[in-house]
């Protein structure tokens, strides 16, 4: 059965909301950003510009009723239910990714909770504007691993972001995913492949190095790249117009003895 094609048309806006992964916190290199990462990769493969507006804000979370809420942390203000309209709808993207739902599990959000205001944003989002949706997870960090957690020597604090455990974050992850499911929308699992990889992390347990900025803009990308042919147009057209064929692949060719072992000959 062919693969489901979400999109066969260039995007020009991509907007993002999330929390601080998403800003880039942590990496010292604005192109490791993963958002950035992602945009580049586009940019890279598809047909024309790409303009980017990432509207991620650290401390952010889903709603005023998040258990991580503060109203007197600037940082945390507006929670994404307050802002989505502003700052992802009226924008007009063609390619947005929502990324939440780190911020709420480490608060101990309940998932329910979370889901009931966090969908309200995908249905909007998919209702009121045309473009493809990119549900991304919460990201892997050692809170959620309490041997590692417990074992550090100094733990980071986290204020009300202080719940250690797996549990909770697994039902998120779910939960997103089944979202997206309903919605028509990609997903990107951010947790389950990078789990236990600490050294993609800064030394504040939570926040992604260069590295891991590098590693989770790659994964989001795969995910759009393996579901939308507007990625792949420009690749399989240069082919054609370059003339390029298995045995020219575009570098320097294989010596004469290479080709002969690989005829056989």
């Amino acid at each position: 059965m062919p693969r489901r094609d979400f999109r066969a048309e260039p995007v020009r806006k991509l907007v993002v909301i999330g929390e601080s992964n998403a800003y880039g916190m942590s990496a010292t290199d604005p192109r490791n950003e993963w958002v950035q990462t992602v945009a580049n990769l586009v940019r890279d493969f598809q047909e024309g510009p790409l303009h980017v507006l990432n509207n991620a804000v650290p401390a952010n979370v889903i709603s005023r009723e998040s258990v991580g809420y503060s109203p007197d942390w600037e940082g945390s203000l507006p929670p994404a239910l307050d802002r989505y309209e502003e700052d992802l709808i009226s924008l007009e993207p063609d390619l947005a990714i929502i990324a939440y739902g780190l911020n709420d599990s480490r608060c101990g959000n309940p998932v329910e909770d979370f889901v009931r205001d966090y969908e309200r944003i995908v249905r909007d989002v998919r209702k009121r504007t045309s473009a493809l949706v990119v549900l991304v997870g919460p990201y892997w960090n050692t809170q959620y691993d309490p041997e590692l957690w417990f074992g550090l020597d100094e733990r980071p604090d986290f204020g009300k972001f202080d719940k250690a455990g797996r549990d909770l974050v697994v039902d998120y992850v779910e939960a997103i995913r089944n979202v997206a499911e309903k919605h028509d929308c990609l997903f990107v699992d951010l947790f389950t492949p990078f789990e236990s990889s600490i050294w993609l992390l800064t030394t504040d347990q939570c926040h992604y190095s260069d590295v891991g900025q590098r590693v989770l803009g790659n994964a989001v990308f795969q995910t759009i790249a393996a579901n939308c042919s507007f990625v792949g147009a420009k690749s399989r057209a240069s082919r054609v117009e370059g003339a390029f064929t298995g045995y020219n692949p575009g570098g320097p060719e294989g010596s004469g003895r290479m080709r002969r072992l690989w005829h056989g000959r």
